[in-house]
């Protein structure tokens, strides 16, 4: 078997493959793949003289060392040869490629299947949501912190009612005494 190419671009895997007759590319989206999850396998077979291929192609998916678990035939549609795919499991993936223009070609290629880990828009959210905590709790501080630039008119009243410099809270200041009265006076 041949080996396919594989790279990562963004955010698929191309696949490229050429010999002198014939060539094949393709692309794997998503570029990391998890299990349960589905994959599209997107391929384009030409040849490199004469009209275009129009065969089938049969396309093989198996976990690395267990040879044809899903194995489908597939015909040409507007984009190209395309299939889905649903990994059951984690680990390293095998996809091989069959078709037959001049002499029956055999391709190969490997793609790892990842375990399924937090996905990117629950870390965007979590990121936001940081962002506005900090935000609120920044706000929250500068306008604590804010003091008049005028002391308000209830201040004068407040100093009036403090006590005295000296006084402490053990040492109370000492009350005004009161004007004796005189009981003679009321009768």
């Amino acid at each position: 078997m041949d080996q396919i190419k594989v790279e990562r671009r963004n955010e698929v895997l191309a696949l490229s493959w050429q010999d002198a007759e014939d060539r094949l590319q393709g692309v794997i989206t998503p570029a990391d793949p998890h299990p349960g999850e589905p994959l599209r396998l997107t391929l384009s077979v030409g040849n490199l003289q004469g009209p275009p291929f129009e065969g089938g192609v049969t396309v093989s998916f198996s976990q690395e060392g267990v040879p044809g678990q899903v194995t489908r035939a597939l015909k040409k549609d507007a984009v190209g040869w395309s299939t889905e795919f649903i990994p059951p499991e984690p680990g390293t993936w095998d996809v091989d490629v069959r078709f037959l223009t001049t002499r029956p070609k055999a391709l190969h290629a490997r793609f790892t299947v990842s375990e399924t880990g937090v996905p990117l828009f629950v870390w965007r959210s979590l990121l936001g949501l940081f962002a506005v905590l900090l935000l609120l709790r920044v706000l929250t501080a500068m306008t604590r912190r804010e003091v008049p630039a005028e002391p308000p008119a209830d201040a004068a009243d407040e100093a009036a009612a403090t006590p005295p410099a000296g006084a402490t809270a053990e040492t109370p200041a000492e009350p005004t005494p009161a004007p004796p009265v005189d009981p003679s006076a009321d009768r």
